[in-house]
């Protein structure tokens, strides 16, 4: 179960799978990945992203509410196209994903990009 609180946002790390994908993660100050960026070509391309998550995840209604196969909770942030820009970690619970969601909306804009962080 996780516990979210206002503090434990972290900042987005870039990964780089290999040569031609790369991913951002925002992650809680306990190195948790609380939501992931869709997969991106070039870390160009991946910058571009996290600024597109920063402009959308911040108004709710870019949030759609999922349920996984398994009954539990997640939540996809909507580009401003529609798209599906990012996902959140799996949830035991609705109150804990509503609680994720309240939690990227007020911190996703002072998040801290970390590139050097590149892993493989």
């Amino acid at each position: 179960m996780l516990n979210l609180k206002a503090t434990d946002m972290g900042n987005f790390v870039i990964y780089k799978l290999d040569e031609e994908h790369y991913y951002a993660a925002l992650l809680a100050t306990n190195g948790k990945i609380i939501l992931h960026g869709r997969d991106c070509n070039n870390l160009t391309d991946c910058r571009y992203l996290i600024d597109s998550i920063r402009d959308n995840a911040t108004d709710y209604s870019k949030f759609e509410l999922m349920t996984a196969n398994d009954g539990k909770y997640y939540f996809k942030v909507r580009g401003s196209g529609g798209d599906e820009i990012a996902r959140s970690e799996i949830f035991e619970d609705t109150i804990e994903r509503y609680a994720g969601i309240g939690l990227v909306r007020r911190t996703i804009p002072f998040a801290i990009v970390e590139e050097q962080l590149l892993a493989g």
